[in-house]
């Protein structure tokens, strides 16, 4: 199956969509969406209300099937949603949040956080290249190539291992998005060996 990187600045070009720089507010943080932890473990008690806000300095206003955002999160309108849990065969917890417009009003209930539990090992090491801290850890990539063989029998969604920033959809699950008429989705071709 084929993959693709998501986006998460959303399409560029179109600057009526909303768009944010901004984390959440209220129970949740931004890395508990991105780390690949279960929230359900991280929050025992549940989360309370979660919250996102627009900025005066991105104007957009429209709502689109994805809100472009600088903290690599993954926040669907829920029809988007609910087709992108409905063809995952692995966890992926849902977060509802209130969207705030710029002026602090509520602009709309309509989104969740996707949060796909895990991470899975699909990076070719000999052919990408890194560059290491002094503990050894990963601080950068400079070229990201990701293993034809881990990725066989990969899930429709989820984060790369190392690197949970990066988030692959397979070819099945973005055709799906586009052919029922998503909006605010980029999708950009990897190397594969």
């Amino acid at each position: 199956m084929k993959y693709f990187l998501f986006d998460f600045l959303g399409d560029k070009k179109e600057e009526n969509y909303c768009f944010t720089s901004k984390t959440p507010d209220g129970g949740i943080d931004s890395y508990d969406l991105i780390a690949g932890f279960r929230l359900s473990d991280e929050y025992p008690d549940g989360i309370e209300e979660v919250t996102l806000s627009l900025e005066d300095q991105f104007p957009g206003v429209e709502l689109a099937s994805f809100i472009g955002n600088t903290d690599k999160m993954l926040a669907f309108n829920k029809k988007a949603a609910t087709l992108i849990t409905s063809m995952s065969e692995s966890e992926i917890e849902v977060v509802p949040f209130i969207l705030y417009n710029q002026k602090g009003k509520v602009h709309s209930t309509d989104y969740v956080f996707l949060n796909p539990v895990g991470d899975r090992d699909c990076i070719n090491w000999k052919e990408s290249i890194c560059t290491r801290d002094s503990e050894g850890d990963i601080s950068t990539y400079d070229k990201v190539v990701y293993s034809k063989a881990k990725l066989n029998e990969a899930p429709h969604i989820f984060r790369v291992k190392n690197h949970t920033g990066y988030c692959l959809f397979s070819e099945e699950l973005v055709k799906a998005l586009l052919d029922t008429g998503h909006t605010n989705l980029v999708f950009k071709d990897i190397e594969i060996a």
